[in-house]
């Protein structure tokens, strides 16, 4: 499954990019690829477990983001900051010699779209983090006056992302051009991952301006309805028949994968996601994940008859969204990680929610290394942003397009109930949340949920809150100690972390600090509001 880019007898593994003779390389379409194969590492900066960082996932030891702790001091913008333009530089290091090889226009043109890819890509981090900042489009050198600016608007960032990315998507080869002339290729960049990043940074900037109070943002929901358009037009993807096996060995490159971050036995180490999904457990679901799949009538849980509430382990998953048993392991069920050895009930001191994930989990990572590449876009993604940027847009959603999108997925899981006009409004439902909620639990646990919570404006409402796991059954736990070695609310639930340790200001937290060592380097750089007091 591995390709090339990944290889560790690459050249560029060996030389960086700016060690390398311009006359003894950039000859040809190798060099090309060689030139760019070290940048897709990098492409795992949104590890899959960033949904940490909101009420849905939890790990053992906490999140400094999700809590509202982070200081300017802490290294995480420290890392964002480094990495993106140390990549953004890599880049530019290709572009100023990819021209030098001996091959058609063609040739040539599709690598620099995989560089300008990269380009965005690294781009979108920053902005995503810190918002304005400093657009760097050539290679810069110590003496430059650049190197000294000061933050370029979010909406130019934007222009230059959008820009790259269109013009990536316009001279990157389709899948299927890969697939059927150079299969050893298949894992480099597309025109069709082009095309979905575009629509995910569209989706993303539109609906951040629009909640946070900012114009234009119109213009963004539509590159977004129209990038997910090519792609679902263009006919090179389609929803994978089986969920569960999607981040499975058995559904490696099938045909909803868009981009997938690739290993190889012979010279990666094991994936992490399958292997600490079961073996460690670095996050969990919470409760407020949990609650959110739907009952299998399509009614939220607080307002079905079908919902059974949480009288015994198991009782919460009955009746539900097939996706609730594909997304978090249900108790007492086949190959459940970590159960006890009398009744499968899960273990406190290894999951703090009582959950598992059961997404992305291979039991066989219990004895063996697995090398499974790791889904960073696929198809349900591009549907369920063109479904919520199409209702951003125009305050409703035809029957029709919910049929392409929404319900697409339910299909595909076997749940009968269809999303409609006609079901939203005799059951008093919120169409927009409906849509944010497929969203969520269709694409649960794959790093997007931050974002989510970000570009609308809803942090600051759903942070500051204990972090809640199911409910306790002494009964089950007869050797734990309520109040000792479990924290239980009112109503019975585990908390695994509690409120009063957990902030978010919304004058400062929808945007991180910039790093203390950039601003202490260039003057002309202002950190972002009540940062620095």
């Amino acid at each position: 499954m591995a390709v090339s880019h990944f290889s560790c007898e690459d050249y560029l593994d060996r030389y960086p990019l700016d060690e390398i003779s311009p006359d003894s390389f950039w000859k040809t379409e190798q060099d090309l690829q060689s030139g760019l194969n070290n940048m897709y590492q990098y492409l795992n900066m949104r590890a899959w477990d960033e949904d940490v960082r909101t009420a849905d996932c939890f790990p053992s030891g906490g999140n400094i983001i999700s809590s509202g702790s982070l200081t300017p001091n802490d290294n995480e913008s420290e890392n964002i900051w480094n990495l993106s333009y140390q990549q953004i530089r890599a880049v530019h290091e290709f572009l100023d010699y990819y021209n030098r090889a001996n091959e058609t226009e063609e040739v040539k043109n599709r690598y620099r779209g995989e560089a300008l890819f990269f380009r965005a890509y690294f781009h979108y981090q920053l902005l995503r983090h810190f918002g304005d900042v400093p657009i760097v489009t050539r290679l810069l050198n110590a003496g430059d006056e650049e190197v000294f600016g000061t933050r370029d608007p979010r909406s130019e960032v934007m222009d230059q992302i959008i820009e790259d990315l269109q013009w990536a998507a316009d001279n990157l080869p389709a899948r299927s051009w890969i697939e059927t002339n150079r299969p050893n290729e298949v894992g480099r960049i597309t025109k069709g991952a082009a095309l979905t990043f575009l629509s995910r940074v569209a989706l993303y900037e539109g609906t951040f301006e629009k909640y946070h109070g900012m114009s234009g943002y119109d213009k963004y929901l539509q590159t977004a309805i129209d990038a997910s358009n090519e792609v679902i037009n263009s006919g090179e993807y389609q929803l994978a028949s089986n969920f569960e096996n999607l981040f499975l060995p058995q559904g490696e490159d099938n045909e909803e994968v868009i981009f997938s971050y690739r290993y190889s036995k012979e010279i990666d180490e094991p994936s992490r996601r399958p292997t600490q999904t079961v073996e460690v457990n670095r996050f969990m679901p919470t409760k407020y994940l949990a609650d959110a799949f739907l009952c299998s009538d399509g009614l939220p849980i607080d307002q079905s008859p079908l919902f059974q509430g949480y009288g015994s382990l198991t009782s919460e998953f009955e009746n539900r969204d097939p996706r609730m048993k594909m997304t978090i392991w249900e108790p007492a069920s086949d190959n459940h990680p970590q159960e006890g050895e009398s009744q499968g009930e899960p273990v406190l001191s290894v999951s703090p929610t009582g959950y598992y994930f059961k997404k992305a989990a291979d039991y066989n990572a219990y004895q063996n290394e697995v090398f499974t590449d790791e889904i960073k876009m696929r198809y349900a993604e591009v549907l369920l942003n063109y479904a919520e940027a199409t209702y951003e847009l125009n305050g409703s959603i035809s029957d029709a397009d919910l049929d392409k999108t929404v319900n697409a997925l339910r299909a595909r899981v076997g749940m009968s109930v269809e999303l409609t006009n006609s079901f939203v409004s005799a059951n008093g439902l919120s169409m927009l949340n409906e849509i944010r909620r497929e969203r969520r639990v269709e694409l649960a646990a794959e790093g997007l949920r931050y974002d989510d919570i970000i570009r609308r404006k809803t942090a600051e409402d759903q942070l500051p809150q204990a972090i809640k796991g199911f409910l306790f059954h002494q009964d089950v736990y007869p050797e734990l100690v309520v109040g000792t070695d479990v924290q239980l609310d009112g109503d019975g639930f585990v908390i695994a972390q509690s409120a009063d340790v957990r902030f978010f200001d919304p004058d400062k937290n929808y945007l991180l600090p910039l790093p203390s060592q950039q601003l202490t380097l260039n003057p002309n750089l202002e950190d972002n509001p009540n940062w620095s007091n």
